[in-house]
């Protein structure tokens, strides 16, 4: 990471966030893979804020404040593993410490490296059988679908929900844009792989039958399809 990169953080924090306690760098610009269109992503922990996500721009930078208490990052810590989205624990976790007023960011650093080591909360068989019924629903609509843009918007529910099925059955994390993409590879590259050449197949000549046998094959490994006999509850 440029030192650059640090001082324009530490310069942020100082400008806009001067009672913080900890704050954390994340993203693109600890990995080193910066492009012209990232942005800085900071975790900032302020007891005399709301808590919230806010953007700017601070000396030709765009930066993404993601600004929490303690007791509300503690939450969504327990969110994230719930959810299966590890974004902020993930960025607490690998993210470079820039402030830490009073020693407890080293700490809490800690903690977000174990979570995410743990991984997200197990799926039970209610949220399995969900996502078998999800699935069996958008795969339906898909096989029966003649209109391409229809089709092209029910195959990404579709493609999402098999996705995160997968991921979450095994106790992976799922996460959000290209980090579906990123984390099912990391799971099981050559499925990823087929997914991929399957999806393009049927984008470039409109035939889904390859792809639909794809994802028949690749449920039938979590229970197969799910209509008669489900039931989902209201909350």
């Amino acid at each position: 990471m440029r030192e650059s990169i640090k001082r324009i953080a530490q310069q942020f924090i100082i400008t806009h966030f001067p009672e913080s306690d900890i704050a954390w760098l994340g993203g693109s610009a600890v990995y080193g893979n910066l492009t012209t269109e990232s942005d800085l992503d900071l975790i900032i922990i302020d007891e005399t804020e709301t808590p919230r996500l806010e953007c700017f721009h601070f000396l030709g930078w765009k930066i993404e404040a993601f600004i929490y208490t303690a007791l509300s990052l503690e939450l969504e810590f327990q969110t994230a593993r719930y959810k299966g989205m590890p974004t902020i624990i993930k960025m607490c976790a690998e993210g470079l410490l820039i402030e830490d007023k009073q020693g407890d960011g080293k700490e809490l650093q800690r903690e977000a490296r174990i979570l995410y080591e743990q991984g997200p909360q197990l799926w039970d068989d209610d949220k399995i059988n969900a996502a078998r019924y999800q699935i069996t629903d958008f795969l339906s609509d898909f096989r029966s679908s003649e209109d391409f843009e229809e089709s092209f918007f029910i195959l990404n529910k579709l493609i999402n929900t098999l996705t995160e099925l997968i991921l979450r059955v095994e106790g992976n994390w799922f996460g959000e844009g290209k980090w579906v993409a990123r984390n099912l590879k990391s799971y099981d590259k050559d499925l990823s792989d087929k997914l991929a050449e399957y999806t393009k197949t049927y984008v470039k000549t409109n035939d889904k039958t390859e792809l639909i046998a794809f994802i028949q094959s690749t449920l039938d490994k979590y229970g197969g399809q799910l209509f008669a006999g489900y039931k989902g509850f209201f909350f």
